[in-house]
């Protein structure tokens, strides 16, 4: 009976906490691209200048790791902005 009873809590918690409203979502990338771009900003603008010249490959890296998150995020807002309408 206990073994049936952790089943079904753990089944309704993963099931709640897999439920994001679009908006939660959205903070929850905004947070993450912060983070990202916080770090490429320290890494990759800010740093002196031959820090910056030895870690160009990595600075592409991060871009290039930012700019998908970057798009959906703005698909994200387009996509709570149209289901207000």
């Amino acid at each position: 009976m206990r073994k049936a009873i952790v089943i079904v809590v753990a089944f309704v918690a993963l099931t709640v906490a897999g439920c994001k409203s679009k908006q939660d979502q959205l903070v929850e990338l905004n947070a993450q691209f912060d983070s990202q771009n916080a770090q490429y900003q320290k890494n990759c603008l800010l740093a002196p200048a031959e820090v910056i010249q030895r870690t160009q490959a990595e600075c592409k890296a991060q871009r290039d790791k930012m700019n998908p998150l970057g798009k959906k995020i703005i698909d994200l807002q387009n996509d709570i902005a149209a289901s207000k309408r």
